[in-house]
């Protein structure tokens, strides 16, 4: 028996619950979850204490009830009552009261304080619901989220012209009804509610019986398991718009001008009362120009004092084929912004009489701002004007190409005839002058020249238009030009070149890279100061590359101008027109590398054009 009693005295310490055991209604035993409860730090401050003091004196009178139905006999007696000494805490307990004997009874206490809020909570939360469905005036709908089992009410139904067994009891019959543009909407709703918001509410489309479309107001609401676990249930109604929407439909109509004005504002609204000369400026308006709401006076001089001075004629003679009779007016004006600069504006204007027919009392407009739009037109106006520079001088450089093409072959073909007539004249004059020593130091001078004569026009001819660029092609011209330019500036020079034996690029992308390269290696001679320039020419894949680099003196590409003569903007520009990168690598000191890339997709086998 002892060490049974040993067991039952450590259960009961153990309990999470308050245990207490009385005689003559005053404690005996109260066991470490009691002491607790009532907010005591030892169990002797319980003990000897009356049971009833334990509660607040509103709940005494319920624990007094039920002490006396215990010892009646009556079992499971459970009474809810306050504890008194909990301090500024209340705390909430069931009472389980068992009778021992005549004398000894048994309290077992549970705190259920978070219980109760939670279920008065749920209460109050039901209630909210109960007031929205009672206040709908229209279709009730419940939804299990579990199996999307619906129940629809009737006047649900009614309101989409079905009958009551014509709508299938499922969120289906929704997903069928609601319109195809609001489908997303309608998902995202619910799904907000179901992922723990606390409602939603939303304008849908739900198809009639008829087939015409029904605007409804929606409104969910979230039902719980238990408070705080997840939503199971959205419960709703459907407030059917209808009337609603046709009042809309009317009062725009009335109201069409204002409508028009405001709604094509996107921008800033002003209102101005042509008697007293008041202007309403909207936020917008003044945020606009850059104003502060308090800098800009409600009144027609700020307008006036904002607006270009070549724009004002333009707004009175607007405003005066209002007063006209002009349904509306739409002009462009500039109006100084804060910082000093002008912004483009699209004013449109709408008159409002007291009585239709008579004055104009008021002109209520919108402002839209121009800006980004003059911007872009702007920008496509330098755009096509570059374009058109570019074509232009496209058709420039290539016409002179070909140009430079049709003189250097009549030169050569003309100056070559008659050379070659002149060296046959002068062989037949030294033939004839043969044993006249008098004549032969004349001749050989003539001779030289013509000699020397051939040799400068073969120069020409070759500076103006390699025939080895249009007959051989890129590596071979710039090959032989190289090779000429070394030997004439007297420094070492050398082409190298990867993956173009056989390829030819199209003529215009020849003869650029050709005059690139000799720009380039006009510019070494005449600045650079270099003993040793290499010229590399390499196909990579579908990409050209040519690199002209030096080891001379370099300079700082940053402060460099074409006024100085090195021909940097027309070495770009020759390189835009067939789509290349052209860069300028260079320091003082430290040489100058020209690097051009070209993408060329299409390149041709040798012999194509």
């Amino acid at each position: 028996m002892p060490e049974h009693s040993d067991l039952y005295r450590r259960l009961v310490d153990c309990s999470p619950d308050g245990i207490l055991v009385s005689r003559q209604d005053r404690i005996e035993l109260a066991n470490p979850a009691a002491v607790r409860l009532c907010a005591m730090e030892t169990p002797d401050w319980l003990l000897g204490t009356a049971i009833l003091d334990l509660f607040t004196p509103q709940t005494r009178g319920a624990v007094r009830e039920g002490l006396d139905q215990a010892r009646t006999g009556t079992t499971d007696v459970r009474v809810d009552a306050r504890l008194a000494f909990t301090g500024p805490a209340e705390v909430l307990v069931e009472i389980a009261i068992t009778t021992v004997d005549s004398d000894e009874m048994l309290l077992v206490l549970r705190d259920v304080t978070a219980r109760r809020r939670a279920e008065a909570q749920l209460r109050e939360s039901e209630e909210r619901l109960a007031l929205a469905v009672a206040g709908a005036r229209e279709g009730v709908w419940d939804l299990n989220l579990l199996t999307g089992h619906v129940l629809y009410s009737p006047r649900w139904k009614q309101m989409l012209g079905y009958d009551v067994d014509e709508i299938e009891p499922h969120i289906s019959e929704f997903q069928r009804l609601v319109h195809p543009d609001d489908r997303r909407r309608a998902e995202e709703a619910q799904n907000s509610v179901a992922s723990g918001e606390s409602t939603f509410e939303a304008e849908f489309r739900l198809r009639h019986k008829d087939g015409h479309y029904v605007h409804v107001l929606s409104r969910g609401f979230p039902v719980r398991s238990r408070p705080g676990g997840p939503v199971v249930r959205i419960v709703g109604t459907h407030l059917d718009l209808t009337e609603r929407k046709l009042a809309e439909a009317a009062l725009r109509e009335s109201e069409e001008r204002l409508r028009l004005a405001f709604a094509g504002a996107q921008e800033g609204v002003w209102d101005w009362n042509l008697e007293t000369g008041a202007v309403l400026y909207s936020p917008r308006w003044i945020d606009m120009l850059g104003y502060e709401a308090h800098e800009i006076e409600p009144h027609v001089s700020a307008w006036e004092r904002l607006i270009h001075p070549d724009d004002v004629q333009l707004a009175q003679r607007l405003n005066e084929s209002l007063a006209g009779g002009a349904q509306i007016y739409e002009g462009e004006f500039r109006l100084r912004h804060k910082q000093g600069q002008y912004i483009h504006v699209l004013s449109r204007g709408f008159p409002v009489r007291r009585n239709p027919g008579g004055p104009v009392v008021r002109i209520v407009g919108t402002h839209f701002d121009l800006t980004a739009r003059k911007t872009a037109e702007e920008l496509a106006e330098r755009q096509r004007a570059e374009q058109a520079r570019t074509e232009w001088l496209t058709r420039l450089v290539f016409a002179q190409e070909d140009e430079r093409r049709r003189i250097a072959r009549e030169m050569h073909d003309q100056f070559g005839e008659e050379l070659t007539a002149l060296a046959r004249r002068i062989e037949r004059l030294k033939a004839a002058s043969d044993g006249r020593p008098e004549m032969t130091e004349p001749i050989e001078a003539l001779e030289e020249t013509a000699r020397q004569l051939d040799r400068d026009v073969e120069q020409l001819v070759w500076e103006l238009r390699p025939t080895a660029l249009d007959d051989l092609g890129l590596r071979a011209a710039l090959d032989n030009y190289v090779r000429t330019w070394s030997q004439r500036e007297g420094i070492a020079a050398e082409l190298h070149t990867s993956g173009l034996l056989d390829d030819r690029l199209p003529s215009e992308t020849e003869t650029t890279l050709y005059r690139i390269a000799q720009e380039a290696l006009t510019n070494a001679a005449r600045h650079s100061r270099a003993t040793r320039v290499d010229v590399i020419l390499e196909r990579r894949d579908v990409q050209v590359v040519l690199i002209i680099e030096d080891n001379g003196v370099g300079f700082d590409p940053a402060r460099t101008t074409d006024r100085l003569g090195f021909g940097l903007t027309g070495m770009q520009e020759r390189a835009a027109l067939v789509g290349a990168q052209l860069q300028i690598e260079s320091a003082a000191g430290e040489g100058t590398t020209v690097l051009l890339r070209l993408e060329t997709p299409s390149a041709t086998r040798a012999g194509q054009s």
